[in-house]
């Protein structure tokens, strides 16, 4: 049932339910917060979001009061600002003026609310009020106590969400301070949300403290590749390097959150990289280029029929996919067919995490249908039914492809990839468009960050000029064309493109849906 109210003169109608600062929100009107946050309970403690309304003789606390029908609400009047400049004032009493070394700088919400609301100086004629600098509440979060300003949006967090409770305000009033209970530790596999989460420079991750300004950094839309639920990320570069990951929200995958893991996972993107083609001469391996070894890969793979397995990683995207089914259709006519992957994690949760460590392996099952695993492919090489293997993706292992001769094209150069005939080097999700689909079949597009590293080329791309040096006309230009032409061949993926994924991305077969016609309306005579 719908709530009708007026905000800042403007008709609205919400849901029963709603907070007038949601309901703001929605009518296009900024409220000012700090301790709210929509993925959490709502304390009121922070009075930043107070504004006027109709029925009440007193400002309201916008976060916490739902809507009522009929009232009048204003966000932004002279009386409304001047309570947030007499709140700052407040908040700011014996806040650091740390902005200059800060990591929330560029990014703090209390000094863009300084900016928008308040501009006074201090009128306090005392010592500020001291408290404990440069914390280390784990080995991953750094605490600054004196910026704190006690929203406890991070309290809530492992109350809430983490369900494991590490974190309480000890003392009170102005000596009131965040603190790990005696006897627990900050290690639940969510903590670092709460740097997120933190609208000052009070809670900071370790491993980004003084790293890059923000301002400096550029960012992308992308998604974590450490396990099937595919968490959707920002991913954040300067000068060709990846700074960080921070999670993205996504109300379809992983809400506002993030695993530790995945967060981390960027600082081993470049762990023994594979930076150019490698071909082996006898016992050898000699650096070549892409155009010799990919000749080399035709000459070992040509004429083979159903001796050759191509080996499809769950880590690679739907796009390299396509290209992969493509090959096998058009340039390796009988070759077989298998699926490797990371191996299985025992972590899963209720939130989360997910014991499938590979981000694509549903989307192996939509692009080729269910395929052997290397299980099979082991006993098939042992038997001498497969002689030739082509690997794309490093999730094989040596014993998996024992005794085969093996073209491997991976991101990483594991002990497997190492000793192939042909090494092929390939982009990691950072350095080229793509899409995956996690386990529940939702395709979530992720964007280029940074330059390729060394000689390294995206798998789709890979693929096709193996395919033309063996003959094929697979003629791939583009991610997002290979992506349009898995559409237009797979009908889970109809009507996908990069641009119609967005920011959240679809679920597979949803461009299969049609609407039901709409009920004929009754007119008056």
């Amino acid at each position: 049932m719908g709530v009708n109210c007026k905000i800042n003169g403007q008709p609205v109608t919400v849901e029963n339910g709603t907070s007038v600062l949601e309901a703001a929100r929605g009518a296009g009107f900024e409220v000012p917060h700090f301790c709210w946050h929509p993925g959490l309970s709502r304390p009121a403690n922070c009075r930043m979001c107070l504004v006027d309304a109709s029925n009440s003789p007193k400002p309201i606390p916008s976060c916490y009061i739902g809507v009522a029908e009929g009232v009048d609400y204003t966000t932004d009047s002279e009386h409304v600002r001047e309570l947030r400049r007499a709140i700052l004032e407040f908040i700011l009493l014996n806040h650091p003026i740390d902005c200059a070394i800060c990591d929330q700088a560029g990014e703090c919400e209390l000094q863009n609310n300084y900016f928008d609301y308040s501009l006074q100086s201090s009128r306090l004629a005392t010592d500020k009020n001291h408290k404990p600098k440069a914390v280390a509440l784990s080995d991953k979060i750094t605490f600054d106590g004196e910026r704190c300003i006690v929203c406890t949006r991070c309290v809530r967090f492992c109350d809430e969400v983490a369900k494991t409770s590490e974190l309480g305000v000890k003392n009170r009033g102005e000596r009131s301070e965040i603190a790990v209970f005696p006897g627990k530790t900050l290690t639940n596999p969510y903590s670092m949300n709460i740097v997120d989460l933190c609208p000052v420079g009070a809670l900071t991750s370790t491993d980004f403290r003084f790293k890059c300004r923000v301002w400096f950094m550029s960012t992308v839309e992308s998604v974590c590749d450490q396990c099937s639920r595919g968490c959707a990320i920002y991913l954040d570069h300067h000068k060709g390097e990846v700074m960080r990951y921070r999670p993205r929200e996504n109300r379809q995958v992983n809400d506002w959150w993030v695993c530790d893991n995945g967060r981390m996972s960027y600082t081993t993107l470049h762990d023994e990289r594979v930076l150019a083609p490698v071909v082996r001469d006898g016992a050898k391996p000699a650096r070549a280029t892409l155009d010799a070894a990919l000749e080399r890969a035709k000459g070992l793979l040509a004429g083979r029929g159903d001796k050759v397995a191509v080996v499809v990683s769950a880590t690679l995207d739907n796009e390299a996919l396509f290209a992969a089914r493509r090959l096998v259709a058009q340039a390796l006519k009988g070759a077989r067919v298998f699926v490797s992957a990371r191996a299985d994690g025992a972590d899963q949760d209720d939130i989360l995490l997910r014991n499938d460590k590979n981000p694509n392996r549903k989307g192996v099952e939509a692009v080729f249908g269910a395929l052997p695993d290397t299980t099979s492919l082991r006993a098939a090489v042992a038997s001498g039914d497969v002689t030739h293997v082509l690997a794309l993706g490093g999730t094989f292992s040596a014993d998996d492809v024992q005794g085969a001769t093996v073209i491997a094209a991976s991101v990483h150069a594991t002990e497997a990839v190492r000793a192939a005939e042909v090494v092929l080097p390939l982009q990691s999700h950072a350095e080229h468009d793509g899409s995956f689909t996690n386990f529940a079949g939702q395709v979530q597009r992720f964007q280029a960050g940074i330059a390729p590293v060394g000689e390294a080329v995206a798998g789709w791309e890979l693929v096709s000029r193996l395919g033309r040096a063996l003959g094929s006309d697979l003629q791939l230009s583009s991610a997002g064309g290979a992506l349009k032409a898995l559409a237009k061949e797979q009908p889970e993926f109809t009507g996908f493109t990069h641009i119609s994924l967005g920011t959240t991305g679809r679920k597979l077969g949803s461009g299969l849906t049609v609407e039901a016609p709409a009920e004929p309306t009754a007119t008056a005579p």
